[in-house]
């Protein structure tokens, strides 16, 4: 049962004389936008990254940190490849299947410098995550854009139609879940795509956000097609997300061996650092905080869900960690009004000026922001 909005108030800690307030008090600055008087001297919130607000496990840290003290004089030759072999027996894959990067983009970069030695055209749905357009572009690649359908899904058909009509090698850029409208592409048209595409299409799954998708039956890991064989497909993974460590640089590649001995060679290579390492390494055996992390998203999912439902804000279904929702007014002015509160969301993107993308912090961090946006259309900001 959903709560009332009385019930709603109470469980954010917000009483009706505080609303009051928030709507008549005139904290007016130099640009006229107030400061709520919960947010005046607060920490500030970092809800614009898709970053996990809970940090990496404590054990990963503990690694990180013993790694530092340890073997921070020394080159990590030994720890990449035990690294390899280690994450490859996570996957089920082999060794030489894997390609890492200092961060997924770094990956990225690679498949762009690959797709630009064959002359690839570039195609991807709009909006997306721009790591490999930018990087493509720099290689002076014919990017194609595909606006995704009414409903923030992307536009299969189309980007099928617009790779059918070239003459050379594609790159086709799918990311999945996508950034930023948080929702996935249904695996069986994806994959019947796929199965069904010459082998000079080539299909980069940037899953970065896997982990919170998986649950979703509609959805499947391009994996599985590499399992298969299909020599056309790579898919980037990240430690970034779930697993709390953006500031560590830990991205990979997986693919068949023969698609990763053609992209290897423009990677950067011996680009991982003994305490990523390490932290990557003990993040994997951290069962409990995995499970954690995934929980604690779900909880500040539904808070802010609960939170954008009872302002009639619309939200587009997400199976990340951020969520795509209206905000009803001009973006750069949402983003102003909430960065001098302290709390800092959006960014700009290729959709409709009056929506938002928002990360989901900690729980707590989802009531903080729950307590702003309410008092936010107590001012009239959304």
């Amino acid at each position: 049962m959903q709560p009332s909005r009385r019930q709603f108030i109470q469980q954010l800690g917000l009483g009706a004389a505080w609303l009051g307030l928030a709507a008549n008090t005139s904290f007016a600055l130099a640009n006229n936008t107030p400061i709520l008087p919960f947010r005046q001297n607060a920490s500030p919130l970092l809800l614009h990254y898709n970053e996990n607000s809970l940090g990496m496990s404590p054990n990963a840290l503990s690694a990180a940190k013993f790694a530092i003290e340890r073997y921070g004089n020394r080159y990590p030759s030994e720890s990449i490849d035990e690294f390899k072999v280690k994450l490859a027996d996570h996957h089920q894959v082999k060794p030489e299947q894997l390609i890492f990067g200092n961060g997924s983009t770094e990956v990225l970069q690679a498949i762009a410098t690959y797709a630009a030695r064959q002359h690839a055209t570039m195609i991807e749905p709009s909006p997306t995550f721009g790591a490999l357009r930018g990087y493509c572009k720099a290689e002076n690649l014919n990017v194609i854009q595909v606006p995704v359908a009414q409903n923030f899904e992307m536009n299969i058909a189309a980007m099928k139609k617009q790779a059918m009509a070239q003459s050379g090698p594609v790159l086709i850029n799918i990311c999945n879940p996508n950034n930023p409208t948080g929702n996935i592409v249904d695996f069986s048209i994806m994959f019947d795509w796929i199965n069904n595409a010459p082998d000079t299409h080539l299909f980069l799954l940037d899953e970065a956000y896997f982990d919170y998708a998986q649950a979703n039956p509609r959805y499947k890991s391009g994996l599985d097609l590499i399992n298969q064989g299909k020599d056309n497909v790579v898919i980037s993974r990240t430690f970034s997300k779930v697993f709390g460590m953006a500031g560590m640089r830990m991205g990979y590649g997986i693919t068949t061996i023969k698609t990763a001995s053609k992209i290897k060679p423009f990677a950067a290579g011996f680009n991982l650092s003994a305490a990523g390492i390490a932290a990557a390494s003990a993040a994997l055996d951290d069962k409990a905080f995995y499970k954690k992390s995934i929980e604690y998203n779900q909880v500040s999912k539904t808070i802010l869900i609960n939170t954008l439902n009872e302002l009639d804000l619309e939200s587009i279904p997400s199976d990340t960690n951020f969520v795509l929702h209206r905000i009803g007014t001009p973006l750069v002015d949402y983003t102003e009004h909430m960065q001098r509160n302290g709390v800092r969301v959006g960014r700009k993107m290729t959709v409709d000026d009056r929506w938002n993308r928002i990360s989901l912090g900690t729980p707590d961090e989802m009531k903080i922001f729950a307590q702003t946006l309410m008092a936010f259309r107590q001012n009239g900001w959304v």
